[in-house]
């Protein structure tokens, strides 16, 4: 009988699965476990701060504490899940519930831990609850390299809580003033959280001037709201400590957040921004406004509803300054790209253009530089030429984040606009009866012109591929290539789909983000396999894309977990195999289709979506009726659409 075999550890384990900082960096060790304080409900920390090597290092705090079996289920445990097990709301201690209500938890994943490790190479855990002190020295095993635990007592405590220390630490890179500089920026905006470090209170007058900025609001009727801005300089790894936070009478109101502040399109998590400034907002004012337990105002109070607005847009013009600089060289950038274009219009239309060009950046400001170019080249072209371009394609231009706003902003210019609507269904019904053309004759062997066809129209595929995230994947698209052992090349210029034995493969993929707005990998794929006429779709060929599946997994391009739809796609399909098949617990769909069902079901969404454009309020509108009526694009473009969609 085989022998058990475990994983083995090296040394750089636990330092790898921490993260960058975490277990070597002071300062970003003692606002993680600081951190850990908010999460166990605490009022109140107390920190000693070693000076050189061999100085003792300890954290307290009167939160929760924890139980023997508790420390073993939570703080032994790697990769914690605090969420799924303690929900995303600190757990208040009695004795603090009479000030603390509602606060949203820091901590996830239970790395923040291993802080510690930045100010020693073992550290003692002292914690007390349910009337009983626990005491364990956790150190790295040097024989296994895992994270150790030795208990050292247990006693009898009244008071609950946790202290981490070491008795012989390691000398800080950074001085105790320093440390109160970082904690200050990152725990004044709730009052009643005291941090003190070497017996000394922490507070908004230890933050540099440099860091703070002071501005006041007046609001008519209500009164004066002074409003401080704490800039950290630099970018922490997320948001959750910073946002908006109202004080009235020296005490929080709610959390302190971006969410709920209106200004969410301008400070996103993937924006800098975000992890880098806090708003502290005096609303002694709004006293009478406070919900009674503190965790919002009344929405319906008079002072309230009169302020809030006001704020929030001093608040978003202050948001906007500090990008200015930015956004005036991204204009610069735009600006150049388009100078042949813009050289060619009159004074009227170039005042349009800028003012639509400005407008866009400060509504949607996660709009990168090449989506901005093309937004303006397509103004400036329309502006100069007055041509029909499309709108839809357009906003397919624009990354998901920006699209509702790009579509407010569109839907408040000129009435030429909902021509280029329509023209852009014209165009696409064009771009169908071509690909209709080359599918149904059964005598075309050249497959590869039927891929950059498709690639212009995913949108065939419905409504969620107008976005410019779904890009062909050229990295996939050689795994396949390789698969079949073929060097062949669709197209001399857009080498970016595979050639096969009885068709074309085609990849498109969607990028995942985590929390702070980096690209981790692929969120969703698209398949899209063209078979050559002829060949009708059956088992096989359904099998076909489900190789290719596996196989991008096989080699790390995708995961389990990444969401994948296949279209299977050929002048006819097998009447036994017409349903679609998923595979991975659902995660991967196949969808066999004969190209005249999906040509008939683009041609109906598109029906559709004429009709909406067509019976709208703006369209009513004396120039755009004698235009349809010349057009009369619901006669002659869709009189063979009878499948719903």
């Amino acid at each position: 009988m085989a022998s058990k075999q475990y994983a083995l550890f090296d040394e750089r384990f636990l330092h790898s699965f921490a993260g960058a900082g975490i277990m070597d960096d002071p300062k970003v060790a003692i606002v993680e476990l600081i951190a850990n304080c908010w999460d166990a409900g605490a009022m109140e920390v107390s920190i000693k701060w070693p000076s050189e090597d061999g100085d003792a290092f300890s954290i307290s705090d009167n939160g929760h504490g924890m139980s023997e079996s508790e420390f073993a289920k939570r703080y032994m445990t790697l990769a914690y899940n605090r969420t799924k097990e303690q929900g995303s709301l600190a757990e208040i201690p009695d004795s603090n519930k009479n000030v603390i209500v509602h606060r949203p938890a820091f901590g996830r994943n239970g790395k923040g831990r291993l802080s510690a490790f930045a100010f020693g190479s073992d550290f003692l855990v002292c914690t007390s609850k349910n009337g009983k002190e626990i005491k364990f020295k956790v150190f790295i095993d040097n024989r296994t390299n895992q994270l150790a635990f030795i208990k050292e007592s247990i006693a009898p405590s009244e008071n609950t809580g946790t202290t981490i220390s070491i008795q012989h630490a390691i000398a800080p890179k950074i001085n105790a003033e320093e440390a109160i500089i970082e904690i200050g920026m990152r725990f004044v905006a709730d009052p009643n959280f005291k941090v003190k470090l070497n017996n000394r209170l922490i507070s908004f007058e230890d933050i540099p001037d440099e860091n703070v900025s002071i501005f006041s609001i007046n609001v008519p009727e209500v009164g004066d709201f002074e409003v401080k801005v704490i800039d950290v300089l630099s970018t922490d790894k997320s948001t959750k400590l910073h946002g908006i936070a109202w004080h009235v009478k020296n005490r929080l109101v709610g959390e302190c957040t971006w969410k709920g502040s209106g200004n969410e399109h301008l400070i996103d998590g993937r924006r800098t921004a975000a992890k880098r400034y806090t708003f502290i907002i005096n609303a002694n004012v709004l006293e009478e406004a406070v919900l009674s337990d503190w965790t919002g105002f009344n929405p319906h109070n008079r002072k309230y509803k009169n302020s809030f607005p006001i704020i929030q847009e001093h608040i978003r013009q202050h948001l906007l300054g500090l990008t200015k600089e930015q956004r005036d060289k991204t204009y610069q950038l735009v600006e150049d790209a388009n100078r042949n274009h813009l050289n060619k219009l009159g004074i009227i239309s170039r005042e349009k253009w800028e003012d639509f060009i400005k407008v866009t950046q400060e509504e949607c400001p996660s709009i990168s530089v090449d989506d901005l170019e093309r937004l303006g080249k397509l103004l400036a072209t329309l502006e100069q030429s007055r041509a029909k371009y499309g709108l839809i394609g357009m906003l397919s231009k624009a990354s998901d984040d920006d699209l509702d706003d790009l579509t407010t902003l569109l839907n408040k210019w000129d009435i030429n606009f909902a021509k280029t609507v329509l023209d852009e269904i014209e165009q696409r019904v064009l771009l169908l009866e071509r690909i209709q053309s080359k599918v149904l004759l059964g005598t075309t062997d050249e497959v590869q012109d039927l891929q950059p066809l498709f690639k212009r129209g995913l949108w065939i595929f419905g409504p969620e591929y107008e976005t410019i995230e779904f890009t062909s994947n050229q990295g996939m698209t050689k795994v396949i290539q390789e698969l079949y052992n073929s060097n062949e090349k669709g197209s001399l210029n857009r080498p970016d789909f595979a050639i096969i034995p009885d068709g074309t493969v085609g990849l498109y993929s969607y990028p995942k983000y985590d929390e702070d707005g980096n690209d981790i990998g692929i969120q969703r794929l698209t398949i899209v396999e063209l078979k050559k006429p002829l060949i009708p779709i059956g088992a096989e060929q359904k099998g076909q894309a489900w190789k290719y599946v596996k196989e991008l997994m096989s080699k790390g391009l995708v995961q389990r977990t990444t969401d994948i739809k296949c279209f299977v796609l050929g002048s006819e399909v097998d009447s036994l195999e017409t349903s679609r098949t998923t595979e991975n617990d659902g995660h991967t769909i196949i969808q066999p289709l004969d190209y005249d069902t999906i040509i008939r079901r683009a041609k109906s969404r598109l029906l559709m979506l004429h009709s909406k454009i067509a019976s709208a309020p703006f369209v009513r509108d004396e120039r755009l009726l004698n235009y349809l009526n010349e057009k009369k694009l619901q006669q002659t473009l869709f009189e063979n659409s009878d499948i719903p969609f």
